[in-house]
Formats: structure tokens, sequence, C-alpha cells
């Protein structure tokens, strides 16, 4: 069998293998060569694999191209991606993955790579749930590298996933605090709109600056998720997936308050004149233009502070959102539609904790609807 040993390189005892595959290109005997093998039995099982492979029509010529290179082209194929997630697979890509493992030839990342990689991370401090999808990153990366048939098989596969140890507690707000909460901060900022369409309708916040007048429809009170803002303040058209383009009913109090809204929104589109910039936004600039993340983030750290209110993300709004309907005993489908999930599973995953009495309700209600006599013996 024709595997061999290096023994003429020191420190180096591992062992390789090659044979004459039977093609012959220019003039020359094609043959395949690997290396790197730490026993004899190795190397001679990686051959009979390899040998099988050919015979089969399914080997592989290993890539010589870096894991940073196949990465980039990669990436680029994601089209079906939101700016947002887009931007936070380029950011773990170039604050991570590539300065660690990007410059080993794609053919030769290994289990081990990966698994020194994700200590790497660990020593940096990063939150396991970074690291988590940091990984995810890697993983579905390799996988597509498979399925185009450009690597044999995903090596991410071997490594054991990065576990979270516990979901971050969401902190929600009761309807009384909510209520008092949006009364106090209201005068304060242009701004206010934002946070109160967060609780009264669960958008995101990239939805809800990107939300046009001409997306909502006063009379039926509903309104569509057309397009979105990033944080660089570009228009975007669309959403987040497929999901997010939704239509979202809205309350009687909702239209008032957004007509109230729409008065201050004329007055300085006809203060200005030709100078406005009309972008038909809702939540928008003095001058029409779009809102920046950074605008809303002051105005809601004011007023945390100015309420005393527990410290919340704006995005946790939205959570708030959820968990008013679920008081209410809306139904579960319904609030995973008004959020936009992808599916149902999702929003139980997330909010199911909040449901702790749905069983019993669930057996009490049996007794409303089957009416039965006790009989006495």
């Amino acid at each position: 069998m024709p595997v061999y040993k290096n023994e003429k390189a020191k420190g180096d005892n591992k062992w390789w293998f090659q044979f004459y595959t039977g093609e012959i290109k220019n003039g020359t005997r094609e043959r395949i060569t690997k290396r790197g093998f730490r026993t004899k039995k190795e190397a001679e099982k990686a051959m009979v694999e390899t040998q099988a492979a050919l015979q089969k029509g399914e080997y592989i010529e290993p890539t010589k191209k870096l894991f940073q290179d196949y990465l980039q082209e990669w990436i680029k194929s994601k089209r079906n991606l939101g700016d947002q997630t887009l931007e936070l697979y380029e950011s773990y890509l170039r604050t991570h993955i590539v300065p660690e493992i990007g410059h080993i030839p794609l053919a030769k990342l290994s289990a081990h790579d990966i698994e020194m990689f994700l200590g790497s991370l660990h020593e940096k401090g990063l939150a396991a749930a970074t690291i988590k999808r940091i990984f995810s990153v890697v993983f579905a990366a390799l996988n597509a590298a498979e399925t185009k048939d450009i690597i044999t098989k995903n090596v991410a596969s071997k490594v054991e996933k990065p576990q979270v140890s516990r979901r971050r507690e969401l902190v929600v707000w009761d309807p009384a605090f909510v209520s008092d909460f949006l009364e106090r901060t209201k005068p304060d900022s242009r701004y206010w709109i934002a946070g109160y369409l967060a609780v009264m309708t669960g958008m995101r916040q990239g939805e809800i600056l990107g939300l046009r007048w001409a997306d909502i429809d006063f009379e039926k009170r509903i309104l569509t998720i057309q397009q979105t803002v990033n944080r660089h303040r570009e228009i975007k058209s669309g959403a987040k997936t497929k999901q997010s383009m939704r239509s979202v009913a809205l309350s009687p109090d909702t239209i008032e308050v957004l007509k109230e809204h729409r008065q201050l929104i004329i007055q300085e589109r006809v203060a200005l004149g030709p100078d406005y910039q009309n972008n038909d936004l809702v939540v928008c600039t003095h001058f029409g233009g779009p809102t920046t993340q950074r605008a809303i983030q002051k105005m809601w750290t004011s007023s945390l502070k100015k309420t005393g209110a527990p410290k919340i993300t704006f995005h946790d709004l939205r959570h708030t959102h959820a968990s008013l309907l679920i008081k209410q005993g809306v139904h579960i489908k319904v609030i995973s539609e008004r959020l936009g999930h992808s599916s149902v599973s999702i929003t139980m995953d997330t909010y199911g904790h909040l449901m702790p009495n749905m069983q019993e309700d669930a057996a009490k209600g049996l007794d409303a609807l089957i009416k039965t006599k006790v009989v006495q013996k």
C-alpha cells in the first residue's frame, strides 16, 4: 500500500499517502496526495475512502482557496438576509472570524481549528449568546460549501455547539405603568410617538422609522409595513423577513394619537415649504428626513431618567406589547402575526413563560362548555 511516513523531516512523524488516479493530463499521470495523518492506520483508512469516492465519481479536489476568500464570496451571495442581519454577519467576519481562522485554507480547516477559535472568543470575554451566533455564521458558511461540493464535509458539524445557559429575562411593564409612563413623557419629545407605536403595535424600531402616512388606513384602522429605515438613515423597501411584511390593526386611541401627531408634521411641512424633505414619514426630523436610531435612543434614555422607570431597551417595548396581548388572552397565532415572527414556535419560545395559567384556564373553561350534574347516591 502506498502509505509513507515522514522520516527525514525533523519533528515531523506524520503519515501520508499517494496513488495514481489512472487519468493522464498534459502527458502526465494524475495522482492524489494527502498528508498530515498521525498514524499509519489513519492514512490507510483515508486512502481507501478517497479511492472509493474517486470510483463513485464523488471525489472533490481540495480547494486551495483560503477560508477568508471563500467567506467574502459566501456573504455576497446572502441576498435573502435583512440589512441589519447582513451588517451583523459582516461585523462578525471582520472582527472575529477572519482575523482568527481566515488565513487557513478552506480544505484544511479542521474541527480542532474551530474549537480553538471558540476558545479564543471565550477568552475575549464575549457573551455566550454572541459566541453562539458567531458559530452559527461559521457553520452556515461551511454548510453552503459542502452543499456546493467545494468541500467534502462541514467540519463544524463535529464541534459541540456553544450553549447559552439561560435566556435574558424579559422585562415588561404592566398596563398601569405603561399608561402612566406614556402620559408623563408625551410633552417631552417629537419622537414620543415612536415609543407609543412600539407599545401599541409591537413594531420593530426600523419598521416604525420607515412607516409612512400612506401606509395607514385611518378608516379601516390598519397599517401596512412596506419599508424600514436602517442605522445609516437609509430608507429600504421591504422588511426584515417575508413575514415582516404585514398588516397591523390599530386601536381607536392609536388612530387619534396619530391624527394629532400628523397635525404637527403638516405644520412643519407648510412652514418649510419647498425646503421640506417630503418622505411622507410618520416619525421624522423637523425637515422631514429619516430619523436616526441615535435620536430615538436619546429620547428613550431621557424618558427613563425622568420617570425613574426600570431600565429597559427600546426594543423591550415590543416585548411589553406581546405581554399586554397575552394578558388579554389573545391567541398566540394573532400575537405572532402582529410581531411578524416567521413562525408561531418563535413566539412561543420567546413568550411562553408569560403564559403560566393557560393550562389552568383551559381546564376551567371546559366546565363552562360541558355542563354536568353530580349524581348523589
